[in-house]
């Protein structure tokens, strides 16, 4: 079990839901995580910290899931999409998702979208549900009017229990593949520097 203060837990989540490529396409965002992934899956894979967290964070969504599918959530929402007309997953929502975001999907074995399937609809969104397993905030925490009246307050402590621990789970791991990657960068630029150095003084 994983534990956090409340306060650490506060800062993880504001850092970890802050879109840091903003202003960029969902193509692009798309493009980017999967040049990240074929550069780094294997080690991200091998850091024990990060290996822990994949591990967990699968164990997490399962409950979700199967917390939903017994709760009626799943079909509600199926219906709902189907026959009213009325999903909340509007289009312009995949804007708030980042390239790290998408790549912890890429990491759980996830296959992004190459195209838009329902131009009415978010991108990431298909026939069948949402293609992502990590999701934003947002997406796991919405409950619409419909599902709260039907919901008892014992079933919402239910639902919350497990959505806290997918979305602590997955701000940990989003933070950690963050850190990962930065000291990559880090360590790219710092031996450029040192091989730039290097070149100058052969040349004097």
């Amino acid at each position: 079990m994983y534990y956090l203060a409340e306060q650490d837990r506060e800062q993880l989540m504001m850092r970890a839901t802050e879109c840091l490529d903003e202003g960029s396409s969902i193509q692009d965002k798309i493009r980017a995580a999967r040049h990240l992934y074929d550069l780094w899956s294997d080690q991200l894979k091998r850091e024990p910290n990060i290996h822990q967290l994949i591990g967990k964070l699968k164990s997490c969504l399962e409950n979700s899931r199967a917390a939903m599918l017994e709760l009626g959530i799943v079909e509600t929402c199926k219906h709902c999409d189907e026959e009213e007309g009325g999903s909340c997953c509007g289009t312009g929502l995949e804007n708030k998702f980042d390239t790290f975001l998408l790549l912890m999907n890429l990491l759980l074995g996830v296959s992004l979208p190459e195209r838009h399937h329902r131009p009415d609809s978010c991108y990431l969104l298909t026939d069948k549900g949402c293609r992502l397993k990590v999701r934003l905030v947002l997406c796991v925490d919405f409950l619409c009017p419909k599902i709260l009246n039907t919901m008892s307050k014992g079933d919402l402590i239910r639902l919350q229990q497990v959505s806290g621990d997918e979305l602590t789970t997955g701000f940990m791991l989003y933070d950690a593949v963050k850190k990962f990657l930065r000291n990559k960068k880090r360590a790219a630029l710092n031996l450029y520097w040192k091989d730039a150095k290097q070149t100058k003084r052969n040349r004097i």
